[in-house]
């Protein structure tokens, strides 16, 4: 499946909280195209609701303001508590949850795309996707779910945003920390064992990139290039080339925005297009953190 097969995760795929009326928005995902997951950061108002089924399994991590929630699953006892900063609720996609609370939290939410938890489940433990479903957790804490939450709060904040392969990882990470440590299956069955891509299959996927800088490179999309699954694609590539996918594509895409600033006179966008950054804004962005200097401060130190 290529990435422009996937479609975006919109909210309606989600429970639509970001459109309850009270809610403040901050920012979330549809308007720069994740396909993974959904995220966002919002404000919310008071509310009771229940909300039904979606499929997705989605996770609320709580930025600021201390609040008691009660949330009720159907099925299941209420459970009820002072959550504040650093703690996570997680929600399977096939609940059917009451949630009540009299505060004004501030949240991140994050529904990740069932497919790519499915794809954990069968890489792992080789069984149907319905034997290994997410369990629920309620205003707990978990190390490495927490640093996932960050880096997607800190990238809707700023232009990494806009990197689409690096959501994809993370939604990879996610996906597989839910499957072993809060999945019915408990830990896996199996522990994937990393795979080696071949030296000519690696020639390959470089190659593939190096074709496709200016396009939308998904994991799944370099994946099958080398016919490996997009799970163990990271871990295979840093251990073939010494960086992960998003930081090799990143290196190239950036070193193709200085040959192009350093030997045309084409608008920043332009190059910014043409290297495969989605703005000339994710571009200045990238290269500040990576090169020290804005894109047109380059161009001027080379043209001298």
């Amino acid at each position: 499946m290529t990435a422009s097969s996937i479609p975006i995760f919109t909210v309606r795929e989600t429970h639509g909280r970001v459109l309850r009326p009270g809610n403040r928005l901050i920012a979330h995902s549809p308007e720069i195209g994740w396909r993974s997951m959904y995220a966002a950061i919002m404000e919310e108002a008071p509310f009771l609701a229940t909300e039904a089924a979606i499929h997705h399994p989605s996770l609320i991590y709580h930025l600021t303001r201390p609040t008691e929630v009660m949330r009720k699953i159907a099925g299941a006892a209420p459970e009820k508590a002072l959550i504040g900063p650093r703690r996570i609720c997680l929600t399977p996609g096939s609940a059917i949850a009451q949630w009540q609370h009299n505060g004004h939290p501030e949240i991140l939410q994050v529904y990740l795309r069932q497919s790519v938890y499915e794809t954990a489940i069968h890489e792992m433990y080789g069984c149907d996707p319905a034997a290994a479903e997410m369990v629920p957790r309620f205003a707990m804490m978990d190390p490495l779910l927490e640093q996932i939450a960050i880096a997607v709060t800190t990238s809707l904040r700023d232009g990494t945003a806009e990197d689409g392969l690096y959501i994809d990882t993370l939604a990879q990470m996610m996906a597989v920390h839910l499957a072993r440590y809060h999945s019915s299956r408990s830990k896996p069955a199996r522990v994937p064992t990393p795979l080696r891509i071949s030296g000519w299959k690696m020639r390959r996927l470089i190659e593939f990139i190096e074709e496709n800088l200016e396009g939308d490179l998904s994991l799944e999309a370099m994946a099958a290039v080398v016919e490996i699954s997009p799970l163990y694609l990271a871990r295979a590539f840093k251990t073939a080339v010494g960086q992960s996918p998003h930081q090799y594509v990143l290196a190239r895409r950036l070193e193709r925005a200085k040959e192009l600033l350093r030997g045309t006179d084409r608008p920043i966008v332009d190059v910014a297009l043409s290297a495969g950054f989605s703005s000339q804004s994710h571009l200045s962005n990238w290269f500040l953190r990576q090169v020290g200097v804005s894109p047109a401060a380059y161009r001027r130190q080379v043209l001298r």
